[in-house]
């Protein structure tokens, strides 16, 4: 199962990987830190070394089912010689490995400006399927690759197939998983995932669109946060128009969406550290279809709610 070969693959790397590490991976031609090396530190260079080799055997096991998948020029650097913290795209040391890419390959999924969208997917659909293997759940991985490989025999645009596996995704889990399963599954895919830090008052529901924005999973939206309670929880009112992934008169998947939320909402401990396995209770409470790929959703605090993976029109799943 492709879950557990990521799996397998993510354990090698905490393995090899360190706290207070002075190397890291890079993607040579963007600075950005792929899945699933992301936020990671290693002791040696050559524990980083072994990283990229591990970064590029994972990225390999997604490029099985959707050869679109960008690639990445992984390459090791060195804190305080190479780049500060955020680096920009340091140039590749030939004593470094490079290159995920086969020698002969088109480079349409790396022109394309889809090519954020498909490797955002590819991260959130590669997380999930690691959550579900390390919870036994063999049947709802299954069935999401069945339902995927069915699927995909009719797309024609190879662009679209990282939807396809999301819109997969999400109908299974839906199908297979109990609420609380459900939620103990995002929750560890969005683990899996490098934390977004909300910057001060940053409203973690507006950031989030707003990436999704960037990604061109949505073409507009709106966003109007209200107080729910003397409590201080809040409810959003929330306008998405052109939802790329499909959608039913009666049926959101939600996925991208929860997860990058999910992403934003770690709660923080009395030493100001993410909490990995805590996260702010945030659901969608309420769902209206307004037209063709256009929605009205209500999220709030309420611990109740649920449909970070999926919602049915006039509320949760």
């Amino acid at each position: 199962m492709v879950g557990t070969t990521l799996r397998e693959i993510r354990d090698r790397i905490e393995q090899i990987a360190s706290e207070d590490g002075e190397f890291y991976v890079v993607c040579a031609r963007s600075g950005e830190r792929p899945v699933p090396v992301a936020g990671k530190r290693f002791p040696t260079r050559e524990a980083a070394v072994d990283a990229v080799r591990a970064t590029e055997q994972y990225r390999a096991a997604l490029r099985r089912y959707d050869p679109q998948l960008p690639f990445y020029d992984p390459v090791v650097c060195q804190v305080g010689r190479d780049a500060a913290a955020d680096p920009a795209p340091p140039a590749p040391s030939a004593a470094d490995p490079v290159d995920d890419r086969p020698s002969s390959r088109s480079t349409d999924a790396i022109d394309s400006g889809r090519q954020p969208l498909i490797g955002f997917c590819h991260d959130v659909s590669g997380a999930v399927f690691e959550a579900l293997s390390a919870r036994d759940h063999a049947a709802a991985e299954s069935a999401i690759m069945d339902a995927y490989l069915a699927a995909a025999e009719a797309v024609a645009d190879p662009d679209t197939l990282c939807l396809v596996l999301l819109e997969s995704m999400a109908t299974e889990l839906e199908r297979h998983l109990a609420p609380d399963e459900r939620v103990g599954v995002l929750e560890a895919a969005a683990r899996n995932l490098l934390p977004v830090q909300a910057a001060g008052v940053e409203d973690p529901v507006e950031a989030s669109l707003e990436h999704l924005h960037s990604l061109s999973l949505i073409s507009e939206y709106g966003v109007v946060r209200r107080p729910l309670d003397a409590d201080g929880g809040n409810a959003w009112v929330v306008y998405l128009r052109g939802y790329a992934m499909e959608s039913s008169e009666r049926r959101f998947p939600t996925l991208p969406i929860g997860i990058d939320l999910l992403r934003r909402t770690a709660e923080v401990g009395v030493d100001g550290e993410t909490e990995p396995g805590r996260h702010a209770s945030l659901g969608v409470s309420e769902a209206n279809a307004l037209g063709d790929d256009d929605w009205r959703l209500v999220l709030t605090t309420d611990a109740a709610a649920d449909g970070l993976i999926c919602v049915e029109e006039g509320g949760e799943p």
